[in-house]
């Protein structure tokens, strides 16, 4: 798959939705939906804070603060919202995933 819409994350994130079936299902358990569900407000969430509160669109001294918990939180989020996409990938890829 080669990504069309780079740096924004959310259409990203879609693209890999799309490519590996990640959407919710009707037939799947509903925790895992609500799981899937949950993962989704992580992307966006990720996506607004980079927008917001980091260096990459100049917005200098209206840059918002965080406190250190809520940047570990968005950190953590995000490594374990990459270490699912690439268990995925792999599961597609015939591979074991862990």
């Amino acid at each position: 798959m080669e990504p069309s819409d780079k740096g924004n994350i959310n259409k990203l994130y879609k693209q890999v939705k799309d490519e590996y079936k990640m959407h919710e299902n009707k037939n799947a358990d509903k925790r895992i939906n609500r799981l899937l569900s949950g993962l989704e407000n992580i992307v966006s969430a990720v996506s607004e804070m980079r927008n917001k509160n980091s260096d990459s669109h100049g917005v200098g001294d209206r840059r918002l603060t965080i406190d250190k918990h809520h940047a570990r939180l968005a950190v953590n989020s995000a490594t374990t919202m990459a270490d699912f996409i690439l268990s995925v990938e792999k599961k597609a890829n015939g591979e074991d995933g862990y």
